[in-house]
């Protein structure tokens, strides 16, 4: 048995010296000198090593400097060394078994050419590729020890500018117990250096044969600008840094359906900067972050679900601008686009196009995920946050063109979706370091349900000019806005809201002009309810604290804020789009919303210390005055309700006059109706010296102005009662005027004048307010104006009306060839006398009359009935007809020289003439004395004039007589003048 043993270890001994032998002489030879033959063969390649070496000990391969060439000189790879370990396992085990597998230093470059191709395509066959598709068993290899040391990977597309090339360096993978035998688990590490200083690392176990796996996969400050060199060419963006770091504990199973977990993980991205690819298209366009991090990430692929504790992003940074409503930054990152046109206008003009492709890609993206609603995904987030982050935003339509946001911060809490309970949140940011907005609440994301809670502080309103500039000829000067809202949502849309508002120190400047055309010291808005299903506007009070206006009227007759508001010629505005239709909507759609209008409350509306500023520089003589002291109140407004409402206004004009205005009534009803009352007090007339000098041809030295003004309306129709009083008012100089009242003021002013230097004028006016021709203003001023014509055209009615008399007192009559009143004459001049008492301005001319023929006959008759007297023939003797009478008239008769005519028979004494006859024909022949009639006239308005002094106490000095040849009646007329 021993001499056995001896034996077989001697041939032992031998077979393993012939096992060195072969390994020594003739492996290791073949393998320094077939191994670059094969490659060549078989790879078209070139291989060249400093030395390949074989072990026979330790059944270990070895390579050393190891470098493959291609044809045009490219490199693909190369190693310091490599190093295989058999293990004795294998001759036992399950596969093949090695105790090690080491690469180091090994360079790998892949390279895509100018023809898209890559470098290896030659070597893969389309053999080759359907068995990839179609993989068999995995045979079974197990390695204890598997190290692999990349000093560089690299890859290089030459199909892009550059061209594009990046590498991993420092990549290190290391694995215990690596194996694809069923039942067995390997263990290991992996640690890649990426382009730009970043790691990858793995640790963790792997089955391959069981399909599964389980770990922490450990992304460290890896760069990203690689990765967007790429692709830089065809991207409107360029990525300037941006770091990712990632912490990922999973789990993952591949053998049948796929089974994968996270827990406890988390991912970062830091520093990014990002600017667009042309900064002429898109100026002062920007995204910076300091850093986005996502912790807490647990996730489960077979139950679908995403859970995060915390969405934390700081110092994120915006900049931008919008064009047509259209933002630059989904410009930048519109993936569509193909290239950027160079010019400022051009790209611009783009950005609509492309927001809306963006638009478009986001609601298909939302139809695809709303299919998917038999197996939606869970997500989870307990909280969101956004802190210390700015956005500056460039804009055409508020004014400075830059708002700064900053700081903003952002927090929402318990965020789930599908989404069953609402999320609170909270917003709060300042703009341009003057202005706050907080927004907090909480809403449902998935049904758009919630509350919000709104309050902005201190927006100044001058921003808003750009936005004013297009609707107006004017600007805002200064305001600042505050508000407080509260907000409850449905659908994500308004569904009520409250709100109270408040704007300070506003004013507004007309552009034209630069003068300031209003301003308040403050508006406060509170109780504000809107009840947008409902469709109605409440609103509690209404408070507007010291506003002051200015209505200046121009040389050239235009009212400062006349044309303030721009719009179009009438043609344009009525043009709209071709078919008759506002803003596009059919008949139908305008019809219903007319038949749901929105209903209006307003409780009560307060103004306080109002003032307004008038001026009118288009009169010859330029007028200015100011009302001040204004205080308004208005309650019970509603555009749904029959219940009237109240007005209260005060004021004063100048400082010292009163103004007050009460009204009550529904304007607002389908039967409208109201009153108006306006109250004037003690305003002086001497200031409206421009407006009586332009319609009345006269300034105004002195007197007091009071209004008592009453309307009612009554449907459509409008009834007024005015009364006007004007106290001691004193004419000044005349004033050359084409728009000056073409009748004798002074004498209307005369008539209407009473003792105590007082007017006093009830001016009745009516109209439609619906007629286009009617105006309040035209209307008192005809009627004022027919007042003073008919006083200076029909004064004795005027004065007779005074006195409530019906006696004509402009005419007064006498008896024929009489200078004595008579009982009708006295009662018509006592009524005008105290007329005239009521009148003190009023001068009177009384002109004498007389009539040709009735009075020419009746002093001649007078003037014969003297002449017989002195003959002793009186007035009884005459009316007997005396034997003494007949006989003188007789003579009388004889002696005339129509005798011959009268009696027929020429010659003859002894004709029969009668008495009548003779009277009548002695009479006509009676000579009177130059001036008899004018006497009598004269007679006649000495004689009112005594009346009206003795019995009507009329100052003498007010009364001239005169004698008016023209004048044809028995009687004397009344002349007033002023």
């Amino acid at each position: 048995m021993p001499s056995l043993f001896r034996v077989l270890l001697r041939w032992c001994l031998r077979g393993y010296i012939v096992y060195l032998l072969l390994c020594l002489l003739i492996l290791m030879p073949a393998l320094n000198i077939m191994t670059p033959r094969l490659v060549k063969d078989n790879l078209d390649r070139a291989l060249s090593s400093e030395l390949i070496l074989f072990n026979p000990f330790t059944l270990t391969l070895e390579a050393r400097g190891v470098t493959i060439r291609e044809a045009e000189g490219h490199v693909p790879l190369g190693f310091e060394s490599l190093k295989i370990n058999l293990s004795l396992e294998s001759l036992w085990d399950a596969g093949v078994v090695l105790d090690a597998f080491i690469i180091r230093q090994l360079d790998i470059h892949v390279l895509r050419d100018t023809t898209g191709q890559f470098h290896f395509a030659d070597l893969v066959s389309e053999e080759e590729q359907a068995a990839q598709e179609s993989p068999g068993a995995v045979p079974g290899i197990t390695i204890h020890d598997l190290l692999i040391e990349a000093h560089t990977i690299r890859y290089t597309d030459e199909t892009r500018s550059g061209p594009y090339t990046t590498a991993q360096s420092d990549f290190r993978v290391r694995t215990a117990n690596l194996t694809t035998v069923p039942d067995r688990e390997s263990n290991g590490d992996l640690v890649v250096t990426g382009d730009g200083g970043g790691l990858l690392r793995w640790s963790g176990d792997l089955e391959i044969a069981a399909g599964s796996s389980r770990g922490r996969i450990s992304v460290e400050n890896i760069d990203l600008t690689p990765a967007w060199r790429y692709e830089a060419e065809s991207l409107p963006f360029v990525l300037h840094s941006a770091r990712f770091n990632a912490v990922l504990n999973y789990t993952v199973d591949w053998n049948d359906d796929l089974q994968a977990t996270l827990s406890d993980s988390e991912l970062r991205l830091t520093k990014m900067d990002i600017s667009p690819a042309d900064g002429e298209a898109f100026p002062n366009t920007a995204v910076q972050l300091e850093e986005l991090r996502v912790t807490g990430i647990a996730a489960n692929l077979a139950e679908q679900s995403v859970d995060m504790t915390v969405f934390t992003v700081d110092g994120l940074h915006l900049s931008g601008f919008d064009e047509g409503g259209s933002p630059s930054l989904l410009a930048m990152f519109d993936m569509g686009q193909d290239s950027i046109e160079d010019g400022d206008g051009d790209g611009q003009q783009e950005i609509g196009a492309q927001a809306a492709s963006a638009t478009q890609t986001g609601d298909a993206a939302s139809d695809s995920d709303s299919s998917d609603d038999d197996s939606p995904w869970r997500v989870g987030l307990k909280r969101l946050t956004l802190q210390n982050s700015a956005i500056a935003w460039h804009t055409d339509y508020l004014s400075p063109e830059v708002l700064t946001l900053s700081p903003i911060s952002l927090e929402v809490s318990d965020i789930n979706w599908p989404a069953n309970t609402g999320s609170p949140y909270r917003l709060a940011l300042t703009v341009n370091a003057l202005s706050t907005l907080d927004l907090s609440g909480q809403v449902n994301i998935g049904n758009g349900d919630g509350d919000a809670s709104v309050a902005l502080s201190r927006w100044p309103l001058p921003w808003l000019n750009p936005i004013v500039e297009e609707q107006a000829r004017a600007h805002i000067d200064r305001g600042e806005f505050s508000m407080e809202s509260t907000i409850a949502l449905a659908d994500f849309a308004p569904l009520s809201v409250g709100a109270a508002l408040k704007i300070q120190d506003f004013g507004t400047v007309l552009d034209e002009t630069g003068e300031e055309a209003f301003s308040f010291e403050a508006m406060t808005v509170d109780g504000i309810a809107v009840d947008v299903p409902g469709q109605s506007l409440a609103i509690e009070n209404f408070e507007l604290q010291a506003p002051s206006g200015s209505l200046h009227i121009q040389e050239d007759g235009v009212i400062n804020v006349n044309g303030i508001v721009r719009g179009g010629t009438a043609g344009e505005e009525d043009s709209g789009d071709g078919n008759g239709d506002s803003a596009g909507e059919t008949p139908a759609k305008q019809s219903s919303e007319e038949d749901a209008p929105w209903r209006v409350q307003l409780a009560n509306f307060h103004l306080r210390e109002g003032r307004l500023d008038f001026a009118d520089a288009s009169l010859p003589l330029h007028f200015k005055t100011l009302i001040d002291g204004i205080e308004a109140d208005i309650a019970d407004i509603d555009t749904a309700s029959e219940k009237p409402l109240r007005m209260e206004f005060k004021g004063s004009v100048d400082g010292y006059a009163p103004v007050v205005i009460l009204g009550s009534g529904k304007p607002l009803a389908d039967q409208r109706d109201g009153e108006l009352r306006f109250t004037f007090r003690g305003m002086d007339i001497a200031t409206m010296s421009p407006y009586s000098g332009t319609y009345a041809g006269y300034t105004l030295d002195s007197g007091t102005l009071s209004l008592d003004l009453r309307y009612a309306l009554d449907g459509q129709t409008l009834n007024g009662d005015n009364r006007i009083v004007i106290s001691q008012m004193e004419l000044g100089e005349p004033v050359e005027s084409e728009l000056a009242i073409d009748a004798p003021l002074k004498l209307g002013i005369a008539l209407l004048t009473d003792s105590e230097g007082i007017i006093d004028l009830s001016v009745p006016i009516s109209g439609n307010i619906d007629s286009p021709d009617f105006s309040l203003g035209p209307i008192i001023g005809r009627a004022i104006k027919n007042i003073i014509v008919k006083a200076v055209t029909a004064p004795f009615s005027l004065l007779a009306g005074l006195v409530g008399s019906d006696d004509d007192l402009e005419n007064i009559p006498f008896a024929v060839g009489s200078s004595a009143l008579d009982g009708e004459g006295q009662r018509a001049l006592d009524a005008l006398g105290t007329a005239l008492t009521e009148r003190p301005q009023l001068q009177l001319r009384i002109a004498g009359g007389t009539s040709l023929q009735s009075d020419t006959a009746a002093l001649r008759e007078a003037r014969l009935r003297e002449a017989l007297g002195r003959e002793g023939i009186d007035a009884a003797m005459i009316d007997a007809r005396s034997d003494a009478f007949l006989e003188a008239l007789t003579v009388r008769y004889r002696a005339l020289s129509l005798v011959s005519e009268t009696d027929g028979e020429e010659g003859s004494e002894d004709s029969v003439v009668a008495p009548e006859t003779m009277w009548q024909a002695v009479v006509d022949q009676t000579l009177l004395p130059a001036g008899a009639l004018q006497d009598l006239a004269t007679a006649r308005a000495a004689a009112a004039k005594r009346e009206l002094v003795t019995v009507g106490g009329v100052d003498p000095a007010r009364i001239a007589i005169s004698y008016d040849a023209e004048l044809n009646k028995n009687g004397v007329q009344m002349i007033v003048d002023s």
